[in-house]
């Protein structure tokens, strides 16, 4: 019953008491106030008492029921709340640490064993320093943390702040903290959630590194073009003075010097591009055999006698379609990474062989389609590859070498360079035994064996006319002299808008020789796109001092035209213009294939019938 309720009834009855105490005292003694109105105003007051008394037990009891209602609910809440905290702590991505304000720990969640290798028993009552805390480190980190308590004081928000943490095995772990302080009982408490970053700052190291790589690229790429400008009058120029000056001893010895020196410059050029991944790939038919014995010789010259270097080359193999110098320098990249995993010596094993895939086989290597394709095999004797990283091995910065000591940028860009050419790589390791790499490179379409008589020195002209589109007024000037030394009639043309005038002034012209990078409102890929859209039959040959935005950035009128990188000689140009104007192209400009050494059989014939012509001509 309610109180309202239970004080209502008590009224009632005490009103119902008196008046029948009242009206007995009156029936019995009659009217008046006597004796008898006396006893009945005293029984009144008697059970009046009663009630009272009866009253408050029943208001004391239903204030006992709340006040332990009261309590169970109170208690209910602080239980949910301590459950819902632990939950909290429990579910959070980072670990909980509380301790208090002389460093010794109260509570240490899951995740805190996980970040720090510390169980939970081990770290409750233990001090947080020792745990987490580097020796060398503790007297200054307990500086640290006596100034930290009144600092969170006056910071109710709390602080965040990076620490350099220890796991329990002896490994740095970067972390970022967020410490707030409470008071139980005047008793101040740190409260920490801390959280592993090591990965995340290396991610943004590695991403600060490419693009400072990206920035370096194009810085590179841009010096790279006008400095091989330069390089191209030089290394053409050179050879005229060294034809000019060839019966004077000592001007060829100087003019020698001089090309030397122009090589070394342009070797380096290409380097910088190379180390900046900028440098179009520029495939080719290679010897890989005589690419190997090179290498061979250049390892036996510089490695440590402790290292044997061994070569097994197929005789009979395939001439492979790729780039030579990307090539030449992915081998060298994997035969340093062997020597580095050989310190005390081993043996390095270059192996060459033909293969042909099926689509299985293909897909297993990562090789672009089914097919004919050189093998070149690397193999070492060194400590092998854990396989905990085998499989990020291609990954790019990463690096198991110290830091500084690599960039973890070299099978990465060896990866590349193979999935590039069309070609698959793959690698079999052994801790202690030694690491496989395997290369596979595409057979070269004209591959198998040369023309008897073959000399690619060999500088062929031509009568053709040869628009020249170049900007850089000393590079067309020397290029026009070239030209018409072997031969061909020129139109020289200082950018595209010039070239565009001349083709629509009807001036005959067999092929485009075009700067890719010129200064005005188009550049020469555009200036060909738009030529050839309109003659498809017109051939194209790109000429480039940065290489990367040549190829990369071509149309698909123009994809397949050759790139002429500078610096160049005359014997390149004179090989590059004829390879474009030899090359058999139908109404809708498309190449029509002519097998090389078909070609040569086919030459060879007609010298032999012709021979046999004069022979059977009668004589006079």
């Amino acid at each position: 019953m309610k109180l309202r309720g239970l004080l209502t009834l008590a009224m009632a009855a005490q009103v119902v008491v008196t008046a029948a105490a009242l009206l007995a005292s009156t029936a019995v003694a009659g009217p008046g106030f006597g004796i008898a109105q006396v006893a009945a105003l005293v029984a009144s007051a008697a059970s009046a008492m009663l009630l009272v008394r009866l009253c408050t037990r029943a208001i004391e009891r239903a204030e006992d029921k709340h006040g332990a209602a009261q309590s169970a609910e109170l208690d209910r809440a602080r239980s949910d709340a301590a459950q819902i905290t632990q939950a909290v702590i429990k579910t959070a991505l980072d670990a909980f640490i509380q301790i208090d304000d002389s460093g010794t720990v109260l509570e240490w969640s899951f995740q805190a064993e996980a970040l720090t290798g510390w169980t939970r028993q081990e770290a409750l009552g233990a001090d947080v320093v020792d745990l987490i805390v580097a020796e060398p480190l503790r007297a200054a980190f307990r500086q640290r943390m006596a100034r930290l308590v009144p600092e969170l004081s006056n910071t109710p928000a709390g602080m965040r702040f990076e620490l350099t943490l220890i796991h329990r095995n002896g490994e740095r772990i970067l972390a970022e903290a967020s410490s707030t302080v409470l008071r139980l009982g005047g008793r101040p408490i740190v409260n920490t959630f801390v959280r592993d970053i090591t990965q995340k700052r290396a991610a943004e190291e590695q991403l600060v590194q490419s693009q400072k790589m990206e920035a370096v690229g194009q810085l590179t790429g841009g010096i790279a073009h006008e400095f091989n400008n330069m390089l191209t009058v030089i290394t053409g120029t050179i050879e005229i003075l060294a034809d000019a000056v060839k019966d004077n001893p000592p001007l060829a010895t100087i003019t020698k010097l001089i090309s030397e020196a122009a090589d070394r410059g342009a070797a380096l050029t290409s380097s910088l591009l190379s180390f900046a991944r900028k440098q179009a790939l520029q495939p080719a038919d290679i010897d890989v055999n005589a690419l190997l014995d090179e290498l061979a010789k250049l390892l036996l010259a510089t490695f440590d006698k402790k290292i044997e270097i061994v070569t097994k080359l197929d005789r009979d193999v395939w001439l492979a379609f790729a780039d030579r110098g990307q090539l030449s320098s992915a081998l060298l990249n994997l035969a340093i990474n062997a020597r580095d995993a050989m310190l005390d010596g081993g043996r390095l094993t270059l192996t060459t062989r033909n293969v042909v895939f099926g689509v299985r086989e293909a897909v297993a290597v990562g090789a672009g389609y089914a097919g004919h394709y050189v093998e070149i095999e690397i193999a070492d004797t060194g400590t092998g590859i854990p396989p905990a990283i085998l499989e990020r091995i291609f990954d790019p910065f990463f690096s198991t070498k110290d830091v500084g000591k690599g960039t973890g940028l070299g099978l990465s860009m060896v990866f590349g360079f193979v999935k590039q050419s069309g070609g698959g790589i793959k690698v079999a390791s052994e801790e202690g035994s030694g690491t496989v790499f395997t290369i596979y490179l595409p057979k070269a379409e004209a591959s198998a064996l040369r023309p008897t008589g073959y000399d690619d020195r060999k500088i062929v002209g031509g009568k053709e006319t040869v628009l020249c589109v170049e900007d850089d007024h000393d590079v067309r000037q020397y290029v026009t002299v070239q030209l018409e030394a072997l031969g061909y009639t020129v139109i020289p043309a200082a950018n595209a808008t010039e070239a565009l005038a001349i083709e629509a002034g009807g001036k005959p012209f067999d092929l485009l020789f075009t700067d890719i990078v010129m200064a005005g409102g188009m550049n020469g890929r555009e200036l060909a796109e738009q030529m050839v859209a309109q003659r498809p039959s017109l051939r194209v040959l790109f000429t480039s001092g940065y290489a990367y935005d040549s190829l990369h950035a071509q149309g698909r009128a123009t994809m397949g035209a050759p790139l002429l990188r500078k610096p160049y000689r005359k014997a390149e140009l004179a090989r590059m213009l004829r390879r474009c104007l030899d090359t058999a192209v139908d109404s809708a400009g498309d190449a029509i294939p002519t097998p090389y050494s078909v070609q040569a059989d086919v030459e060879a014939f007609l010298r032999r019938q012709a021979a046999e012509e004069d022979t059977r001509k009668p004589r006079k």
